[in-house]
């Protein structure tokens, strides 16, 4: 019976067909995808990390080993069935000169399985994007803000700042996470929220909307 340091191993060593099978197993013995992605799929993606680092394996073995890690994503989320729909949307995107959408694709899959709307604006996205995303829909409520290069942070908090200054300022919240971001990282950006893991962020990402409701509401009463 697999087990989630097999899956870890499935993952390192790029098997994608061996993934599926894996994760689907795992789930089907009751095993939930946040210790899926957590026990197993990240443990396997950072160990090939590092042995590239190290030189000791090539660029395509990360290659085969991020296809696996998406098929593992894709079963988890087949899995999670068809999501339900909120008035409110969270826009995700991975910061302007970065191209990884792993974690990404995992943050928009965890606050789908919520009940948040998720507008994908991809990879590799400039400030001004995200920017006319969040002032063309007033139902956006939160931006999650993505990055794994260590060399796009100064691109990250350029992102934060122009959202915090954009006429829809006031509505909105920022998310930041990735493997180069930290706790200390997003509060000197001036983003509202920084979480560790993907789930983590989907579920600041649900209390964070019902924290605005809440005020929203007091609001309307107060005004009545």
């Amino acid at each position: 019976m697999p087990d989630l340091k097999h899956l870890a191993g499935l993952i390192e060593a790029g098997r994608i067909r061996e993934v599926e099978g894996c994760t689907r197993s795992l789930l089907s013995q009751g095993v939930t995808p946040e210790a899926i992605v957590a026990e197993g799929i990240m443990p396997g993606m950072y160990e090939v990390g590092r042995k590239f680092d190290q030189h000791e394996c090539f660029i395509t073995d990360m290659l085969m080993s991020a296809r696996a890690t998406k098929q593992g994503y894709a079963v988890i989320q087949e899995w999670m069935g068809s999501f339900p729909k909120c008035r409110h949307k969270v826009i995700v995107g991975t910061v302007q000169g970065d191209l990884h959408d792993i974690g990404k694709n995992l943050v928009a899959m965890a606050m789908r399985s919520v009940g948040l709307e998720v507008i994908d604006l991809g990879v590799d996205v400039p400030a001004d994007q995200f920017v006319r995303a969040v002032v063309s829909d007033p139902q956006v409520r939160l931006v999650a803000i993505s990055a794994l290069l260590t060399t796009t942070i100064p691109a990250m908090k350029q992102t934060v700042d122009t959202l915090k200054h954009c006429p829809a300022a006031g509505r909105i919240r920022i998310l930041v996470g990735g493997a180069p971001v930290t706790a200390q990282k997003a509060r000197s950006m001036g983003a509202d929220v920084y979480t560790d893991t993907a789930f983590q962020a989907a579920n600041a990402a649900r209390d964070l909307i019902r924290e605005m409701e809440e005020n929203r509401n007091e609001a309307d009463n107060w005004r009545n």
